[in-house]
C-alpha cells in the first residue's frame, strides 16, 4: 500500500522542480517542455518512493492529458482558422480600420485600442506587440512621447486582446488548467479585465491631455495602411466569420462548433475577397499558415501567421503539462500542499489571493507565462472545489494572476521581448496600467464575493 505525501517532502520536492525550470528556462534559455519532463521525472521517483506502482502512476499521467482533449482539438481549429482568416483578409480588415483611430490628441489612449483589436484578432500579444506596436513606437518617437509610456499603452492594449481571444494560447491553457469552458472563461474574465482597461484607458488619457503636444509623423502608419489597401481585399464581408463566431459565443454555444462555423464561414468568403483562390489555397493556409510577401516588412511580418502547424508548439506544452499535473496530483502532492496551507486557505478571499500570490511567484522565478498558469493551476484545484466555487473563478484568477501580471517581469519572456522588440528600458513596467490595476480589482471580488460564482449556480 502507497504512503501518504508528507507536506515536508511534496515541499522539497516542488522546491527541486521549480529550480530545474528556473535553471533551464532562465539560464538555459530552453523551451518549458524539456524542463517539464525532467521535473515529471523527478516526480515519478518521489511516486517510486511512496511505493507506488508505474502503472498507477501511468494511470495519472493519462487522465491529466485527458483533461486537454477538448482545448488541443480547439486550438487546433484556432489555428486553422487564423491561416483562413489572413487569406481572406479578416486580420487585414480589422488592422486597417483600427489604424483609423489614431489621432495625435490621443495617441496613447488610440494605441491601447489599437493593440486590443490586433491582439484579440490574431490571439497574441506578441504577434501585436512585435508588429503594430513597432510602428506605434515610431509614430510615439515622431511626437516626443516618452517611450516608456507608450511601451506600455502598447502591452496594456495587447495584454487585453490576449486574454480576450478564443484564439490566445494562454487563455485556451487556463481554462483547460482549469476544467471550464473557453467562452465560459473568457466572459467571466470581462469582470476584471473591462473594469481594468477603462481605468487605463482614463489614466492614459489623462496623460496624453497634461503631456503630449505636437503634431505625429504617421508616415509610418499611413504606409501601413496604404499597402493594406492596395495588396489586400479591405471589405466588410471579410468579418462575417468573426462576427458569427462571437454571436454563437455570446448564444452560448460549445467551442467547437462556433470555431467550426467561423472557419466554413471564412473559408466561402476567401472566394469572394480573393478572386481566383481554390480549395487548395484554403487549406494550404489551413495546414502552414499564410506568408506575407508585399515588400513591406510590417505587413509582412503580422500576416505571416496561422495555421494547424503554428499551434504544435502549445499542443505539445498542454500534454506535457496536463501529464506532469495528473502526476502531482495522482500521487497527492497537491493534497498534501494544499493540507499543509489549510490556516491561510481558510477563507474564499484567502485562496483566491494565495493563487494569484502563487502565480505571480511562478513568473519572477522561472520568468515564464505558461508554468505560472499551470503549477497553481492544479495546485488550487481542489480548494476552490471545497469553497464550492465555479473552476471559471480559477481559471480567472490564474489568468489574473498569471499571464497579465507577467509583463510586470523585465526578465520575464513577454518582458524581454518587450525591452528587446520596442526599444525600452525596465521602466516601461511602471506604465502597463492594465497589469498594475488587474490584481486590486480581483482582490476587491475575492474578499466581497462579488462576481464569483458557485459551483451549484449551473
Amino acid at each position: 500500500m502507497e504512503n501518504k505525501a508528507s507536506l515536508r517532502g511534496s515541499l522539497l520536492v516542488l522546491f527541486i522542480v521549480i529550480l530545474v525550470l528556473a535553471v533551464s528556462i532562465l539560464y538555459y534559455e530552453a523551451a518549458p517542455h524539456i524542463p517539464i519532463l525532467i521535473s515529471a521525472m523527478i516526480v515519478t521517483i518521489y511516486g517510486f518512493m511512496l511505493d507506488y506502482k508505474w502503472d498507477q502512476m501511468e494511470k495519472t499521467l493519462i487522465n491529466g492529458i485527458a483533461q486537454g482533449i477538448a482545448p488541443i482539438l480547439i486550438l487546433s481549429l484556432i489555428g486553422t482558422l487564423i491561416g483562413v482568416w489572413v487569406l481572406n483578409g479578416t486580420v487585414q480588415t480589422i488592422t486597417y480600420y483600427g489604424l483609423q483611430l489614431l489621432s495625435p490628441a490621443t495617441f496613447l489612449v488610440s494605441t491601447v485600442i489599437i493593440s486590443a483589436i490586433v491582439a484579440t484578432m490574431v490571439g497574441s500579444s506578441l504577434s501585436a506587440m512585435g508588429t503594430i506596436g513597432v510602428s506605434l513606437m515610431g509614430v510615439a518617437y515622431g511626437m516626443d512621447v516618452s517611450p516608456a509610456m507608450a511601451a506600455g499603452a502598447i502591452v496594456s492594449g495587447a495584454m487585453f486582446g490576449d486574454k480576450l481571444s478564443p484564439l490566445s494560447d494562454t487563455t485556451n491553457l487556463a481554462a483547460a488548467t482549469a476544467k471550464t469552458n473557453i467562452f465560459e472563461h473568457i466572459r467571466h474574465m470581462l469582470w476584471t479585465t473591462i473594469p481594468a482597461l477603462i481605468i487605463a484607458l482614463i489614466i492614459f488619457a489623462v496623460i496624453g491631455m497634461v503631456t503630449t503636444e505636437g503634431t505625429a509623423d504617421t508616415g509610418q502608419i499611413d504606409e501601413m495602411m496604404a499597402v493594406l489597401q492596395s495588396e489586400f481585399t479591405i471589405s466588410i464581408v471579410t468579418l462575417l466569420s468573426p462576427l458569427l463566431i462571437i454571436g454563437l459565443a455570446l448564444a452560448r454555444f460549445k467551442p467547437l462548433p462556433s470555431l467550426a462555423a467561423g472557419l466554413m464561414v471564412a473559408a466561402l468568403t476567401t472566394f469572394i475577397t480573393v478572386p481566383g483562390s481554390t480549395p487548395g489555397d484554403i487549406m494550404i493556409a489551413a495546414h502552414s499558415g499564410y506568408t506575407a510577401e508585399t515588400g513591406f516588412s510590417p505587413i509582412d511580418e503580422l500576416l505571416s501567421l496561422g495555421g494547424l502547424e503554428s499551434m504544435l508548439f502549445g499542443v505539445s506544452l498542454i500534454i506535457i503539462a496536463l501529464a506532469f499535473g495528473g502526476l502531482i496530483q495522482g500521487i497527492g502532492m497537491t493534497g498534501a500542499l494544499i493540507e499543509g496551507m489549510q490556516r491561510v486557505l481558510r477563507s474564499r478571499g484567502n485562496t483566491i489571493a494565495s493563487t494569484m500570490a502563487s502565480c505571480f511567484g511562478v513568473s519572477v522565478v522561472t520568468g515564464e507565462q505558461y508554468l505560472s498558469i499551470i503549477l497553481p493551476g492544479q495546485m488550487y484545484e481542489d480548494a476552490y472545489k471545497r469553497h464550492n466555487l465555479h473552476p471559471k473563478n480559477l481559471s480567472r484568477t490564474i489568468e489574473d494572476g498569471g499571464t497579465i501580471l507577467h509583463p510586470l517581469v523585465p526578465w520575464g519572456v513577454i518582458g524581454a521581448f518587450v525591452m528587446t522588440t520596442l526599444n525600452v528600458g525596465m521602466e516601461y513596467v511602471f506604465f502597463v496600467f492594465l497589469s498594475l490595476v488587474t490584481p486590486f480589482i480581483a482582490l476587491f471580488y475575492a474578499y466581497t464575493g462579488w462576481t464569483l460564482r458557485k459551483l451549484d449556480d449551473n
